[in-house]
């Protein structure tokens, strides 16, 4: 082992992998880990990072987010990085809607460009497909350039956001024969739009109407019918945002009859429950709804169990006068709250949670004992990685892999507030929420993004991650066996 040209060791800490803790050293040269192990000289290396006291993460990949709104991805990629996350993937779509012209194609062209100049974070891409996309040219083109992931809705019909179940068959169809993942957000539409109607007929459109119309049901009837297509398909399928305590016995069924399914949770989901909408109305409106603590509940013991594989953000970037207005774009400057005398059903779907989604997960995941550290390194970083064609380059500590490191000090006692953030989205449903524990220095490729509170890295430095489909899809940490 030769530390004399390596740029830094970190040292003393406890490095979290899925298999365990161990007390190890990493040294890091020219961006790649070189070396992990117990008896590392550092005497020759740029510089030491002393971790005492802190926990040796890998980067955290942020798998779902939507830097389209107040936030774009400048902002948004700054706000994530001060909460341990170090790769983004967000969803991208054509913006024929707001009068830009051109395909979903066109859109993720559009945006590598201004990732590349803007982003403070690595990211990859998800494409989502709506029903006006020509899904036989795009999706092959699409997983060439390596956005190999691909979202379609299977509500809002009315925001033309539905894929028709034909189309989203044949999209299953070319992403399986060409390496590719379906995903979906799993809520039936017609449902919902019906029972809005029926609400709305009846004059009861204030906040305590909104998660009636929108009943668990819809989502389990919705992931079925989905994952019933994937299995037709043979398409490896990742469905997101889960919220509803049935969908355990049904990733149960479909994994154990052996289909390439992902679930994915978000901090929201696992800690927030409708007790939120009635206090704060349209700024707690989200697609599905915030439920009931048992179903909270659910959520953490389908990670514990290993049938829920991830946990992500879906951030949208949004401030409040945004929620009120209902806009996708339009930001109201002189509106510093949102009124709660318009209709629940018109507010916008959305909130804010990257910058705290780490420190939710830590606290209440393995400050009371729902899931163990390495579950959470599973979930935060290597099954990510695994999924969607990224791994060991990232959400890895080991030798070759990317040097994408988060030391997270669990002794750091602090409140959530929207005060802290560092995007433009000026709230968060985490507003004063006390946790234990939190990221206090990272590093993406051998440079320094986060230390002492601040920024280090300059725009322009975030790479392009093209999903590999040789490696994508394959079983994450902790899948069950089947």
């Amino acid at each position: 082992m030769n530390s004399q040209k390596a740029d830094y060791i970190i040292s003393g800490g406890l490095l979290v992998r899925g298999t365990g803790v161990t007390r190890e050293d990493v040294l890091i040269k020219d961006g790649k880990i070189e070396a992990v192990g117990t008896d590392l000289p550092n005497d020759g290396a740029k510089r030491t990072i002393d971790a005492s006291g802190a926990y040796v993460f890998p980067g955290i990949i942020d798998a779902h987010n939507h830097p389209i709104n107040a936030d774009r991805i400048e902002t948004f990629s700054l706000s994530a990085a001060f909460g341990g996350i170090t790769t983004v993937v967000p969803f991208i779509q054509h913006q024929r809607a707001i009068g830009i012209e051109g395909t979903t194609l066109d859109a993720v062209n559009r945006f590598l460009d201004e990732a590349h100049e803007t982003s403070y974070l690595d990211f990859g891409i998800h494409a989502i497909l709506v029903g006006d996309d020509d899904v036989e040219y795009q999706v092959p083109r699409l997983i060439e350039m390596g956005v190999i992931s691909f979202k379609m809705f299977m509500t809002y019909p009315r925001r033309g956001m539905m894929m028709p179940d034909d189309k989203m068959l044949r999209a299953m169809e070319l992403a399986s024969r060409d390496g590719g993942i379906a995903m979906v957000h799993a809520e039936n539409g017609y449902c919902i739009d019906h029972l809005v109607d029926n609400f709305t007929a009846e004059g009861h459109t204030s906040k305590e109407y909104y998660a009636p119309t929108q009943p668990r049901i819809l989502e389990i009837e919705a992931f079925n019918r989905a994952a019933t297509y994937a299995t037709v398909t043979d398409c490896p399928l990742y469905v997101v945002h889960l919220s509803a305590r049935e969908i355990l016995a049904s990733l149960e069924k479909f994994k154990g009859d052996g289909l390439r399914l992902y679930g994915e949770t978000c901090p929201q989901y696992l800690d927030l429950t409708n007790q939120a909408m009635l206090d704060h109305g349209p700024l707690a409106k989200i697609g599905p709804p915030l439920r009931e603590r048992e179903d909270n509940e659910a959520m953490w013991r389908g990670l514990d169990s290993r049938l829920i594989d991830t946990i992500a953000s879906d951030f949208c970037g949004f401030k409040k006068s945004q929620k009120s207005t209902g806009g996708q774009s339009a930001v109201i400057e002189d509106q510093s709250e949102v009124s709660t005398e318009a209709s629940i059903f018109d507010a916008s779907f959305g909130g804010n949670w990257a910058e705290q989604m780490l420190c939710v997960a830590y606290e209440e995941g393995v400050n009371n004992g729902r899931i163990t550290l390495p579950r959470l390194v599973q979930v935060m970083s290597e099954n990510p990685a695994k999924i969607f064609g990224l791994y060991p380059q990232k959400g890895a500590i080991e030798p070759g892999s990317d040097a994408d490191i988060v030391l997270f000090d669990p002794s750091v006692a602090h409140t959530l507030s929207a005060d802290a953030q560092h995007c433009i989205a000026d709230f968060t449903m985490f507003e004063g929420k006390e946790v234990l524990g939190k990221p206090v220095f990272s590093m993406q490729r051998g440079e320094i993004i986060i230390e002492d509170g601040e920024m280090k890295r300059e725009m322009g430095n975030a790479k392009f991650l093209p999903g590999n489909r040789e490696l994508a899809a394959y079983a994450p940490s902790g899948h069950p066996v089947m």
